[in-house]
């Protein structure tokens, strides 16, 4: 009996390491090389895909619970609009574990699309955020396409996240 469960709790914990590595990677990357990023558009949301991931490997009460961690981990770092990337985490993992049953979470093209579904309700809440600060036509129009293009930017990385975390026993079969 005892056995038993350790056997059933030693892959859990080595995946946990797993992902708090891989989080704290994506963490110092997120936070020391994207905002450092000449133009606003290229500064993507890495964390996105990576949910993609946490979907595939966790269960969904884990997946959420790790992508509600991460996202107020990240809020918390990101200091402005609190709740913006636990909410688009959460929805993330929950949209992977519903589609998942639909589609081929494996193909590249639906890991694109789902991320960059998950990415434009991200831009989409962040655009309606800053509109409400008084802002001339310009400098709005400059925003909702800096957003457009982060939002495609983050769907056309997504397999290159994703495929390194999920290997390619997963992938291949």
């Amino acid at each position: 009996m005892i056995g038993s469960k350790s056997i059933e709790q030693g892959p859990t914990v080595k995946k946990a390491v797993k992902f708090s590595l891989c989080s704290f990677l994506m963490l110092a990357l997120q936070a020391q090389l994207v905002p450092h990023l000449p133009y606003a558009a290229l500064r993507v949301d890495l964390f996105l895909p990576f949910m993609f991931v946490v979907a595939v490997e966790w269960s969904p009460l884990g997946g959420v619970l790790w992508a509600g961690s991460l996202g107020f981990i990240v809020d918390v770092f990101s200091g402005e609009f609190w709740g913006l990337h636990v909410g688009a985490y959460i929805v993330a993992v929950c949209l992977v574990n519903m589609a998942s049953e639909n589609f081929d979470c494996h193909n590249p093209g639906y890991q694109m699309g789902l991320v960059g579904l998950c990415a434009l309700g991200q831009s989409v809440a962040l655009g309606l955020f800053l509109s409400y600060f008084p802002l001339d036509t310009a400098t709005l129009r400059s925003i909702w396409v800096s957003l457009s293009i982060r939002t495609l930017l983050t769907a056309t990385i997504a397999p290159l996240v994703i495929y390194p975390l999920l290997g390619r026993e997963t992938i291949g079969g």
